[in-house]
């Protein structure tokens, strides 16, 4: 029912995440762009990118040029805000899909799913569902970066926090998806 590129989607957001904890955010900021854009390339030949996906290009892209304009206290700022700006953005992309009625979540299923089942009670119930689980984890991620970035808490904690919010998230999907495939099979069979 959901596309398993949706998770693909998250790698080099993930790779920057390690990338910048072991290397520096510059370093894991042009890694990122460098996976973004090679994910993106074949997507933008065929049209077939979803929101998340060209946000997350934009996001990488201009990260990468800040560090290359920016002054050395400008850009330690940036590093000191990164992860809110991150899971900020991310979450903001995510509640507004919802909010226009096409969560980014149905955007992949869209991919796998026949088109018959595009407008079924399950399918958009389902997608919903995801995208709200992965739109709280976002928001919880950004506060718990906020937090993290006002009062200087150690990075590992903060950093700990917001990936078990992602964690969750991932379990949520999971069971929304499981759910989903269990009743559609019900459904088949009538």
């Amino acid at each position: 029912m959901i596309d398993p590129s949706i998770l693909i989607s998250f790698l080099p957001w993930i790779v920057f995440a390690i990338a910048s904890s072991f290397f520096g955010l510059k370093i894991g900021a042009l890694i990122g762009l460098v996976l973004q854009i090679a994910f993106f390339i074949p997507m933008a030949r065929k049209r077939t990118y979803t929101i998340l996906e060209a946000y997350s290009l934009v996001f990488f892209v201009i990260l990468v040029i800040g560090f290359l304009v920016l002054d050395e206290q400008s850009i330690e700022n940036l590093t000191r805000w990164s992860a809110a700006l991150s899971y900020g953005g991310l979450a903001l992309i995510t509640w507004a899909t919802i909010a226009i009625g096409d969560p980014f979540t149905r955007q992949y299923a869209r991919r796998v799913t026949p088109k018959e089942w595009w407008t079924s009670e399950l399918f958009l119930s389902s997608t919903m569902s995801m995208a709200l689980g992965w739109a709280v984890a976002f928001l919880g991620a950004t506060v718990v970066s906020i937090i993290g970035a006002l009062t200087g808490f150690k990075f590992l904690l903060i950093h700990g926090l917001a990936m078990g919010c992602m964690l969750l998230a991932i379990l949520w999907h999971k069971r929304v998806m499981d759910e989903t495939m269990a009743k559609a099979k019900v459904l088949s069979r009538s």
